[in-house]
């Protein structure tokens, strides 16, 4: 059993944004995400062919932000680290002309490209408008191979090779670059807090569901420490701009496997999208299902 006080910092400055985390049980590479968003967004699950590449990927329709994986193995999950910018794309693509921004094209560009030599080089050099490369922590990985990108508009792409015999996490505080992200202050410790909680709970899962089940866990009163968040359950006031919770995604990229869990509460889901031929025999199981281990930790 994870313990509070083992990992919790004190803090009541906000944390925005998501938790995403990499494992490799029973010989299998699992990423898992929880996606927190200050707005309720409408989402699907979309199975197509990209170049002759089976892709899934959830898309969020406010936004146009996917993520995913291929049918070669290939998956790929973001955390941001220019958090505020992201926080506001809702709002600026709902003015007048304004549009959706490149995120969610760079990650599609990148699952449609069979080798992860390749998807990484599409990541990080991206050539379809915006900044080239795919801002924040993102995990890309394979059967074979796992990575991490770390880049911001002010930082150039540091890839290391991710350690499979250990559990990797990132929230929203640098990892290469400690001036990027939340670096000072209480920001820093809440980011800090939600990693340690991210990295206890894979330490201690012993099957796929046990990681999102984790995740999706109350350790704390304060809803802003929590790896899994819910804004209509802050009790102080000065808290009620806490982010929530919306979907969690897990991939198991060796048997090609795509997870969502939905908080139907905090998520339009309007269903699954295949737009793959009709004689085509899908090589990726979706899963989808509501999340259902909203409790609190025991103290």
């Amino acid at each position: 059993m994870i313990k509070l006080k083992d990992i919790l910092f004190k803090s009541k400055s906000p944390l925005r944004e998501c938790i995403i985390t990499h494992t490799v049980m029973d010989d299998k590479v699992l990423l898992a995400k929880n996606r927190d968003r200050a707005y309720n967004p409408t989402i699907s699950i979309v199975r197509e062919l990209i170049d002759g590449v089976e892709v899934v990927y959830i898309l969020d329709k406010d936004t146009d932000w996917s993520e995913g994986m291929n049918s070669y193995g290939i998956g790929i999950l973001n955390s941001a680290l220019m958090v505020t910018a992201d926080e506001n794309e809702k709002k600026i693509i709902k003015k007048k002309g304004g549009k959706p921004g490149p995120d969610g094209g760079k990650i599609r560009a990148a699952l449609a490209k069979p080798k992860l030599s390749q998807a990484i080089r599409s990541i990080t050099n991206y050539k379809g408008g915006g900044e080239y490369s795919l801002m924040g922590h993102t995990f890309i990985c394979s059967p074979k191979d796992s990575l991490s990108i770390e880049v911001t508009s002010k930082h150039i792409p540091v890839i290391n090779r991710l350690d499979k015999k250990l559990n990797h996490a990132r929230t929203n505080h640098g990892y290469d670059y400690p001036d990027s992200g939340y670096t000072t202050g209480k920001n820093k410790i809440s980011s800090e807090t939600r990693w340690r909680i991210a990295q206890k709970i894979l330490d201690t899962a012993k099957t796929p569901s046990d990681i999102l089940d984790g995740l999706s866990t109350y350790f704390s009163t304060n809803m802003r420490n929590n790896p899994y968040r819910d804004k209509d359950k802050v009790v102080n006031p000065s808290e009620k701009d806490v982010l929530s919770t919306s979907t969690q995604i897990l991939m198991n990229l060796n048997d090609l496997i795509f997870n969502v869990r939905i908080d139907k509460d905090k998520c339009e889901f309007t269903g699954i999208n295949d737009t793959t031929p009709s004689d085509y025999t899908p090589k990726i199981k979706i899963n989808v299902g509501y999340v259902k281990n909203k409790q609190s930790a025991r103290k």
